[in-house]
């Protein structure tokens, strides 16, 4: 497979590369807490510029999820190996902060529902790299809309790591614009998503 770390690598890179996605290094220019409409506990607003690709636009994406909580109060990151399990856990973001090279004992807000000044500052200018993948949805041109995957890797991982998280994965985000080919494995494949994939956050 070739990686060209020097252009936007997407499925033209290879003939095993996935069609509809791509993979970017972007610098982190801003990060805004969000309230989130959908009663998660924690919604940030993402913004990148992309460093290896012609693009003269950021990405903007949102991230989300949900805490592990003690008797209804907030305690640690959320993910299904917490005790009780949580659905559409906040370990994403940690694994996001963890990928950009943070460290910070204490990254949130008070109210557990944002992230710090002091943890957003130490953010910016931090590069990471980020998988896209087409959605169904197109935009007003006719171009298959693209949303940011919730794994991410540091300079160090680079392109294949994330790649091959992806190829990892039994089943794909449901909105993604698969070929037919996956499409139709997708749709064969009963084994259950183990979430075992989630960071060990201790």
């Amino acid at each position: 497979m070739g990686f060209n770390i020097g252009s936007s690598v997407s499925n033209g890179a290879g003939n095993d590369w996935p069609k509809g996605v791509y993979i970017d290094k972007v610098k982190i220019v801003n990060i805004e807490n969000k309230e989130d409409k959908y009663d998660n506990d924690i919604s940030i607003c993402i913004e990148g510029k992309p460093q290896n690709s012609k693009s003269k636009y950021n990405v903007t994406w949102y991230m989300n999820g949900n805490h592990a909580k003690d008797k209804g109060v907030p305690s640690d990151w959320g993910s299904t190996k917490s005790d009780p399990p949580v659905e559409n856990g906040s370990w994403k973001i940690r694994h996001f902060l963890q990928e950009l090279g943070v460290v910070n004992k204490t990254p949130m807000t008070e109210d557990y529902k944002g992230l710090s000044e002091e943890c957003i500052r130490d953010c910016i200018d931090r590069e990471v790299y980020i998988l896209r993948y087409e959605i169904t949805e197109k935009t007003q041109t006719g171009n298959f809309k693209r949303r940011v995957w919730f794994w991410y890797a540091n300079k160090e991982k680079g392109i294949k790591t994330l790649l091959d998280k992806w190829n990892s994965y039994k089943k794909k985000p449901k909105n993604f614009n698969a070929a037919p080919a996956e499409k139709m494995k997708s749709m064969w494949d009963n084994s259950p998503v183990e979430d075992d994939d989630t960071p060990d956050l201790n």
